[in-house]
């Protein structure tokens, strides 16, 4: 298909927009190359090596901020930031424990990283001093109460990481493998620390690297590395945790279309990507490569772009709504720009209308399928989807999903109430890899998808402030743990598009505990944790239920083969 003739022509918003068909196609000619041209140049600089990949806290996310911000400008959009077009927020860089860090027990000091380490739910700069008590596993539930016995209050109390059970998927008390659980127990109960140890060599140890995005608790938390049936010759000890941590700047760059209406329409993609891997979200061999990021997400970056471009020059219909453009930071590092954002809001949220979020929109395959999430978080979406359905150009199919959560910045804005689409053309081989560079773009599937979220604003133009509903994720199955308090992962990219029964993966993440356990691309998981998986849904509140320290185990389908694979987080 021509893209020169085709693209940008007469669509069936566009049957209701115009009177004049003919004069629309020949404008529409013009304005197309225009388009494809902005395109490649705005993704040639943000995935160029100039920008070393545009990890968040680095100059060149800075870099990339600055160029969307000047871009703005340009197409006249109004500074909606906090300084400007920029609204900046803190991102933590570095935790690991300081030498400082003192473990005393019975008067003799432990070395750190040999005889014991923080966990990652600790306390930072806290320190305990205090007599010993033994809680067993630290569970209370209604099948026993490991407290019964003991007083904690104002004491360290050692838990036994184990379970009653056994550590596996089957355990009666799967609930309680975790850690966060545990300690929080233990702090109803008066604890001022918490030892954690384990009484087999058969029970794997936690992890001694620090996260650095869990909420610490209130109260040291450390794991004694040594096996031994319980803590009952610990008479007293000192446990003091410091913490060395350092903190970057992510910038998230917001411009404004006013129109003066009631509503407005966030528009929104996020601009940083992994950098040379030094967040720890590369699925390269050689994570220390740039990552250019072209398709994620300078192809939704540069989208943005000339979507406010088009937006605002179409002043025959488009006054319905404000138009906020938000070019995201810290995504890849867990949303961070923009549940910053939704905090910290720059604009009225009462206001907003809907969201609609581009990641990932640069690689249409031949079957020419995009994909929409998000799309039961409004009636409205569906059923001005199924009108542009019908005179789509540029796009075979579109695929819908209806959740508002997924792992993409419309999930911030879906959880604050407001309906969220998020628009995808795929994971594929260079997925979050250096290789995903501008060669293995398709510019022409882009200016389609671009056309495709114009086409919709234009359809909706008409129906005021639309109505926001929940979707399914909002059952709080998994204890009430959404998508963004995940204490585990398989470290696996889902098929997005794929809608069989399961979960079907499209690439595996090297040394996590998918890759570790044997999943492979293309597997569909149907099991994990003793869940059925019918759906990603299901996968998520499955992954909602374990802990870090879990051993479970996984069943998927590979080809006519049902394998089941053991899973350690």
């Amino acid at each position: 298909m021509n893209i020169t003739k085709h693209i940008f022509r007469l669509s069936f918003i566009g049957l209701i927009l115009f009177a004049s068909p003919t004069t629309f196609a020949q404008e529409l000619k013009g304005k197309q190359k225009k388009t494809m041209t902005q395109l490649q140049r705005d993704i040639m600089y943000l995935a160029s090596d100039e920008l070393m990949g545009r990890a968040t806290g680095t100059d060149g996310e800075k870099k990339s901020a600055e160029y969307i911000a000047r871009a703005f400008a340009a197409n006249k959009l109004e500074p909606k930031g906090e300084q400007g077009y920029f609204q900046k927020f803190s991102i933590t860089t570095l935790r690991i424990a300081n030498k400082t860090s003192e473990f005393n027990v019975n008067g003799n000091a432990l070395k750190l990283y040999n005889e014991y380490y923080p966990l990652s739910y600790s306390a930072n700069d806290k320190e305990a001093n205090s007599a010993v008590v033994d809680a067993g596993f630290g569970i209370v539930n209604d099948d026993r109460d490991d407290y019964a016995n003991v007083n904690a209050t104002d004491r360290i109390v050692g838990i036994n990481i184990g379970s009653p059970d056994g550590i596996h998927p089957h355990s009666k008390f799967l609930a309680w493998h975790g850690i966060s659980i545990r300690v929080d127990e233990a702090i109803k109960h008066g604890a001022v620390a918490v030892v954690f140890y384990r009484s087999s060599e058969g029970v794997e140890k936690p992890s001694g690297e620090l996260s650095l995005k869990m909420e610490p608790s209130a109260i040291p938390v450390v794991f004694l590395d040594q096996v031994r049936p319980n803590l009952r010759d610990f008479s007293y000890a000192t446990v003091k945790v410091n913490i060395l941590t350092d903190e970057d700047t992510g910038y998230n760059v917001i411009g404004f279309n006013d129109n003066g209406a009631e509503n407005t329409i966030v528009i929104g993609a996020h601009h940083d990507h992994l950098g040379q891997g030094q967040h720890g979200n590369s699925l390269a061999e050689n994570s220390n490569e740039i990552h250019n990021g072209a398709d994620d997400n300078a192809s939704g970056t540069a989208a943005l772009i000339s979507i406010a471009k088009l937006l605002k020059r179409a002043k025959k219909w488009n006054k319905n709504n404000n138009y906020l453009f938000i070019a995201f930071s810290g995504e890849e590092m867990g949303l961070l720009g923009s549940k910053y954002f939704v905090n910290h809001p720059t604009v009225d949220l009462a206001t907003v209308n809907y969201m609609i979020n581009m990641d990932m929109i640069g690689m249409l395959n031949e079957e020419k399928v995009l994909i929409i999430n998000g799309v039961g978080t409004s009636p409205a979406f569906t059923s001005a989807l199924t009108e542009l359905d019908k005179a789509m150009v540029g796009i075979n199919s579109t695929t819908l999903g209806n959740s508002g959560i997924g792992p993409s910045d419309h999930t911030s804005f879906y959880l604050k109430g407001i309906p969220s689409l998020h628009y995808f053309t795929g994971a594929h081989a260079h997925y979050h890899k250096p290789s995903d560079d501008i060669e293995n773009l398709n510019y022409e599937g882009e200016v389609y998808v671009i056309q495709h979220i114009v086409d919709l604003i234009a359809m909706l133009n008409g129906q005021g402030k639309i109505e926001y509903a929940k979707t399914k994720d909002e059952s709080k199955e998994s204890g009430g743990k959404s998508r963004m308090n995940l204490e585990v992962t398989l470290g696996v990219v889902p098929n997005y598009g794929f809608d069989g029964e399961g979960m079907q993966i499209d690439a595996v993440r090297e040394g996590k505990p998918g890759a570790e356990a044997g999943i492979i691309a293309k597997d569909i998981i149907i099991s994990l944790g003793g869940m059925t998986i019918g759906n990603m849904q299901d996968y998520m509140n499955a992954l909602g239920s374990l802990k870090k320290g879990d051993t479970t185990e996984a069943v998927v389908r590979r080809g006519d083969q049902v394998l089941t694979l053991k899973v350690q987080f």
